[in-house]
């Protein structure tokens, strides 16, 4: 992921406009990914952000501007989550207890990639060789106070 223009900024943000901030971030990403013929954006998000950051919060937000029924959840123990939407699907990858990148490999998770989906993939620093050439990057950025302070998400794109 070398190479990278921001293409988009949400501005400082509190957590309780998330769900604003995540329908700005739900057309930007419709905008710039490839769509499928429903016009639902597909391909791999590398998700960065410290932990505690309010990464899983941001793929719940956006599955529910989605149009997904229920809650994220943290893939952390269980390093996938899946959701659907008729057709459509958003796969929610967590790395962090990856030990290196081989066994992410070992592990199949490039097979999620290949589906026509999107793909929001928490820690990629674990495993950067995994991920498409295509992927953009979203940094959750955290100004301040950790637990209070105001965010901000940086979109990239090669």
């Amino acid at each position: 992921m070398s190479h990278l223009r921001v293409v988009w900024k949400s501005g400082l943000f509190e957590r309780n406009k998330l769900d604003a901030i995540a329908e700005a971030l739900w057309a930007e990403l419709k905008r710039c990914m490839v769509c499928d013929s429903d016009g639902n954006p597909t391909g791999v998000v590398a998700l960065q952000g410290d932990m505690g950051a309010g990464k899983t919060t941001l793929v719940r937000s956006v599955g529910k501007v989605a149009g997904i029924d229920g809650d994220a959840v943290s893939p952390t123990f269980g390093l996938v989550q899946s959701y659907r939407r008729g057709d459509w699907q958003l796969f929610h990858l967590d790395l962090y207890r990856i030990k290196d990148e081989s066994e992410a490999w070992d592990l199949g998770l490039t097979e999620y990639f290949d589906a026509e989906a999107m793909c929001f993939v928490e820690w990629p620093e674990q495993a950067p060789g995994l991920l498409p050439n295509e992927a953009v990057l979203l940094q959750v950025v955290v100004h301040g106070a950790h637990d209070t302070g105001p965010r901000e998400l940086i979109l990239s794109q090669c």
